[in-house]
């Protein structure tokens, strides 16, 4: 008897952390960042709200372990195409293709979550701030590494280009392309805009 007292002490079930990322960034990602509610998520995910604050510290916590995640599972390996062996304007290319790629059967939201937490920063928590910041850096930083590894090999157009500015462009235009994708622009038409903005580099 006292056992059975026992075991039904504190969390009726294990807090599954991974459960509840997966759908606090499908939802933010679908719905966009201040769309969705804690209260919201807490049903979706079938937990607790007092468990997502024991879990995260609150809402912020959430959001910024949300981004923190899709920057590995998304961002990281999008952006691994840049270490590979191939032409710039080849990988320009594949990059303008994977960032306006929408496959209408896949359950993958269109557009990017980080963009869009990014462009909504004013109205989001320090902690997740502070992720959006480190996050955009890393993109910048790869972007600036690929452009000087290109202009050492002469297959840089713009060499008098400051690399970081090159990165910053690329990156802008991009993230304008999932902006639109996520605003329900058809995949053709903001490719063909994207190829165009990126076709000066």
């Amino acid at each position: 008897m006292s056992k059975e007292k026992k075991a039904s002490r504190g969390r009726p079930k294990k807090f599954d952390r991974n459960h509840v990322l997966d759908i606090a960034q499908e939802s933010y990602w679908k719905l966009g960042i201040n769309q969705v509610s804690i209260n919201e998520l807490c049903k979706l995910a079938g937990v607790s709200k007092p468990s997502i604050y024991r879990e995260f510290g609150g809402e912020d916590g959430l959001m910024q372990a949300v981004l923190e995640r899709y920057n590995n599972t998304i961002l990281s390996p999008m952006l691994s195409v840049l270490s590979l062996d191939a032409l710039f304007n080849d990988t320009l290319k594949n990059l303008a293709l994977y960032s306006t790629s929408a496959d209408e059967t896949s359950e993958m939201p269109k557009g990017c979550l980080f963009a869009n937490m990014k462009e909504s920063r004013l109205s989001l928590g320090e902690f997740t701030i502070e992720q959006i910041d480190k996050t955009y850096e890393s993109v910048i930083k790869a972007f600036e590494q690929w452009v000087d590894a290109a202009k050492e090999k002469g297959e840089f157009k713009m060499m008098d280009m400051d690399s970081r500015f090159a990165a910053v462009y690329i990156y802008a235009q991009i993230s304008f392309a999932q902006s639109q994708m996520m605003k329900g622009e058809t995949s053709e038409d903001v490719r063909a805009i994207l190829q165009v903005a990126l076709s000066v580099l």
